[in-house]
């Protein structure tokens, strides 16, 4: 496996900024309505019974 050389203008570093509390408590709103949506889900699919 060779080196990847960096484009002229184009840098693979990213440096991410770190989440507002604002965003922070919007991402926890969302993942909680994602879990109860699934356990809602998983509680209505029927298991398959093993022969």
């Amino acid at each position: 496996m060779g080196l990847i050389r960096e484009p002229k203008n184009v840098d693979f570093i990213i440096k991410s900024k770190p989440w507002t509390k604002d965003e922070l408590k919007q991402f926890r709103e969302i993942m909680k309505k994602q879990r109860e949506r699934r356990s809602k889900l998983k509680m209505r699919v029927p298991k398959k019974s093993k022969v």
